[in-house]
């Protein structure tokens, strides 16, 4: 069953309540503006959850609580996020190291089938 669309009466834009923009800037994009677009799908409870929000006045849009949102996840699993860093950075260095040790060994082999002067045909 399709949801109507709400209708939002006096929600203000966070830029309205100045001291709750400098609270809430480092979720929401402390270092600049929010540029970049994601695409995501929600649930419906999640939704309901974001229009709370927006209906509390405490943001203007879906999109600023959201990324309020995503911001505290964020922040709120900092550790986490340093240990997958540190994998990750481990991973890309295995995976330049495999990348050489195979180029190493193709180079290898085709120096040596140059220089039998075989035909396998």
């Amino acid at each position: 069953m399709p949801r109507k669309p709400k209708i939002y009466v006096g929600a203000l834009p966070l830029s309205a309540v100045p001291e709750l923009k400098e609270w809430l800037q480092p979720f929401i994009g402390g270092k600049g503006p929010r540029g970049n677009v994601v695409m995501g799908r929600l649930g419906n409870e999640a939704v309901e959850q974001l229009d709370l929000l927006v209906e509390a006045g405490l943001f203007g849009s879906r999109s600023e609580a959201a990324a309020f949102l995503v911001g505290a996840g964020i922040k709120s699993q900092q550790d986490l996020f340093e240990k997958i860093g540190r994998k990750s950075t481990e991973i890309q260095k295995l995976r330049r190291e495999l990348r050489e040790t195979a180029l190493e060994s193709l180079r290898s082999s085709a120096k040596g089938s140059r220089g039998t002067g075989r035909n396998k045909s």
